[in-house]
């Protein structure tokens, strides 16, 4: 899980050292997999009866970098239990923007590349690849150069938000995240409630 602790790290550094800039923390909760097939038997803590809709539990950290009034480049890292009890987790790069606004609330999407890795799964009995995920040292990974969120956030004070999001977790797999969104103090002393960034 090297790629982990490197987006952490990248994500406190940028957080340290970047004017007008946030941070978000979410727990993951359901996720859906629409797409899977051979392994639906195999998945643990369904919801449903077929194994579509799986409880995972996770973490996600975003940092937020904003480079215009509606727009920012989001670095995310997570990390939860999968749909079949192991080690799973992604890192993300995106350009976020904010494509709603009224009252105390906001719509935002994002776009860009991210990187899915997880437990190496070959021990697992009647397990199949059907991300077409490479493997190595003991974890199995997946680039992919499209990936996405959509994200609601309800302003609650000027430093900090509800956020409600729904993101691309696995390589086929959608799940839902709640969190809260806070501003980091400008290391040049301006503040981050600027009115042109809310």
């Amino acid at each position: 899980m090297k790629h982990l602790f490197l987006s952490l790290i990248l994500i406190f550094t940028f957080g340290i050292l970047s004017a007008q800039s946030s941070l978000s923390a979410r727990i993951l909760t359901v996720s859906t997999h629409p797409f899977t097939k051979q392994n639906l038997p195999l998945h643990q803590n369904t919801i449903d009866n077929k194994g579509y809709i799986t409880f995972e539990p996770g973490l996600i950290l975003s940092y937020d970098r904003y480079i215009a009034k509606n727009l920012s480049l989001r670095l995310s890292t997570a990390v939860m239990n999968d749909r079949y009890n192991t080690l799973a987790g992604y890192s993300q790069i995106m350009l976020k923007y904010k494509a709603l606004k009224y009252y105390k609330h906001s719509l935002y999407l994002g776009f860009g590349p991210a990187v899915h890795y997880e437990t190496d799964k070959s021990a697992i009995p009647g397990y199949v690849n059907e991300e077409k995920l490479k493997t190595a040292d003991n974890t199995m990974y997946k680039i992919a150069w499209l990936s996405g969120m959509i994200e609601y956030n309800y302003y609650i004070s000027k430093k900090l938000d509800f956020t409600l999001t729904l993101n691309h977790t696995h390589s086929r797999s959608v799940a839902l995240s709640l969190g809260v969104r806070f501003d980091l103090p400008d290391p040049n002393g301006k503040g981050c409630d600027c009115p042109s960034f809310r």
